[in-house]
Formats: structure tokens, C-alpha cells, sequence
């Protein structure tokens, strides 16, 4: 829904299958094509070119929480964000590594460009709001999809307003143009 909602086109949304498929692998190994072959049926299409792309978000779910990965192609950072108090890295580990090359090999084939060394990037943990529970990781993620841009929230998020925003995400999702089966919410 927020790829079709970005009307700048200079986001892409990547499906979080991606880092799952990236994490069950052996993707250090990968050749180009044949991380082409397995991740790009994966890739949303967008409703044009993908040369003004410049950020990349990617969920992933590991061990029951939910994190996001945003990848700043202009100033070449990557940031990962957790709502997790106490989660604090200052390199990427040898999944995240892995993760990222594939998501910079496949962008940068979108985008018809020359791959990019993953070297070139720095990598970041930004300071972002706290979940006050353990399962409220997946509400702070869409949230920080919703608001992130160039290394910051665009709006604030009120941890106590989290059911609030659950609900709105949820209707959001449900009666989106894009959904599906919108309709049949419609005709209850």
C-alpha cells in the first residue's frame, strides 16, 4: 500500500520474504545472477522507472521481531531501526551483510546502474521511539515505514497512542484501494 501511495516514486518497499529467503540461504555465496534469478520475482513492480528510487525499506522478522532496514542510497547509509530498547550495533553482522548485498544488487539492477560496494556504506542504529512491550515491534515498524526519510521521523509517535495507531493501520489496510478484497468490507 505504500508503494502505490508513494507518488514521488522515490521509495521502494521491499517485501519482507526478501530477508527471509536472504537469512534460510547461503547468500554470502550468491553470484549476481543468481541472486537475480532467486530475489527479483520479489521486487514490487512500480508504475514506472525505478531511477529516482534513493530509499529502500525492508521489514524483517527475526526471532518474533520485527525490524526495519532503511537503506539511503544518496548518502550511502544504511539504517537499521529498532524499537527494542537495548539493541544497540555499531557494524552489521554477517547476516545483515549478506542481506544488505542482495538488496543493493537488486536495486542497483532495477535501477540499471553498476553494482555498489557494500564497503561504501556506513551503518547506523538511529535513536527511534521504544515499544513499551514485547509485541508492539510490528505497529512501531509500519509506523517508521509510514515517517522515516532521510534519517528521521517526518511525525512524531506517541507510545500511548499505539492501539490508536493499530486501528488506523488496520483500516487503512483493510478498505485501501489496493486490497484485493477491499469489497468485501465494503458491502458489510
Amino acid at each position: 500500500m505504500l508503494q502505490f501511495n508513494d507518488e514521488s516514486r522515490t521509495k521502494l518497499f521491499l517485501f519482507p520474504y526478501i530477508a527471509e529467503m536472504v537469512m534460510c540461504s547461503n547468500a554470502k555465496h550468491l553470484t549476481h545472477d543468481a541472486i537475480l534469478a532467486r530475489f527479483d520475482p520479489y521486487m514490487y513492480a512500480l508504475d514506472g522507472s525505478y531511477q529516482n528510487v534513493t530509499q529502500v525499506y525492508l521489514p524483517v522478522l527475526f526471532k518474533n521481531h520485527w525490524t526495519l532496514y532503511f537503506y539511503d542510497l544518496h548518502n550511502k547509509r544504511i539504517q537499521l531501526l529498532d524499537s527494542q530498547p537495548g539493541r544497540k550495533k555499531s557494524c552489521m553482522s554477517g547476516i545483515q551483510q549478506n542481506l544488505a548485498k542482495v538488496v543493493l544488487l537488486l536495486v542497483a539492477d532495477k535501477k540499471e546502474m553498476v553494482v555498489v560496494d557494500l564497503n561504501m556504506y556506513s551503518f547506523v542504529m538511529p535513536d527511534v521511539p521504544c515499544q513499551p512491550n514485547d509485541n508492539d515491534c510490528g505497529v512501531f515498524i509500519m509506523k517508521f515505514m509510514d515517517n522515516w526519510s532521510n534519517g528521521g521521523l517526518s511525525k512524531s509517535i506517541d507510545v500511548a497512542k499505539i492501539k490508536k495507531y493499530r486501528l488506523k493501520l488496520l483500516g487503512r489496510l483493510l478498505l485501501s484501494s489496493h486490497n484485493a478484497h477491499w469489497h468485501r468490507f465494503m458491502a458489510v
